[in-house]
């Protein structure tokens, strides 16, 4: 009885030692890995890019913070004093101009912030819906200035000027400018 109290341990051990070399085992590690790799590729996506927004989001901050430094919003609210006279104005063609040096103006502070592209269209695409939240209503007061701009006799009513520009409005408050 002693004998097999004291080979016990030895037999125990003997029995890890062959599991472990067992081709069982060496699945449930190839699983493991497998698994391990796995969860590690998506964390590593994970974190690139979310560091890619956060430097996005980061990068549209700087550019926003230059332009409190450079004193541009008291002239952009002298400006925009200008546009909502335009709109008071019951002639077509101010409120045409409205449309227009509304756009005019959300552009160069978009082209101030550092976003290229040959125009307007452009640069909006590169803000995206995502960081800006205005995007899809600016889009739609924009298509409305290139209507005026290609098209001279289109009838512009008083109501469609006020939306485009309570759009380029509501984009600037948004980047902080107005």
């Amino acid at each position: 009885m002693k004998k097999n109290l004291m080979a016990l341990p030895l037999d125990i051990y003997d029995q890890i030692v062959v599991y472990f070399q067992s081709p069982d085992f060496r699945q449930i590690i190839f699983l493991a890995r497998v698994i391990s790799y796995s969860i590690s590729v998506i964390l590593i996506f994970s974190i690139i890019i979310l560091v890619s927004r956060a430097r996005a989001i980061w990068w549209m901050q700087e550019s926003l913070d230059s332009f409190r430094k450079l004193k541009l919003p008291d002239k952009i609210k002298k400006d925009w004093q200008k546009i909502n006279n335009r709109l008071e104005k019951d002639d077509e063609a101010s409120l045409k101009l409205a449309v227009v040096e509304a756009d005019q103006m959300l552009d160069e502070v978009l082209k101030r912030m550092g976003l290229e592209g040959k125009d307007m269209g452009e640069r909006l695409e590169q803000m995206g819906s995502q960081q800006f939240k205005s995007y899809d209503g600016v889009l739609e007061a924009h298509r409305l200035r290139d209507l005026i701009i290609h098209q001279k006799d289109l009838m512009v009513t008083k109501e469609q000027a006020q939306i485009a520009v309570a759009e380029y409005e509501e984009s600037l408050k948004e980047l902080e400018v107005l």
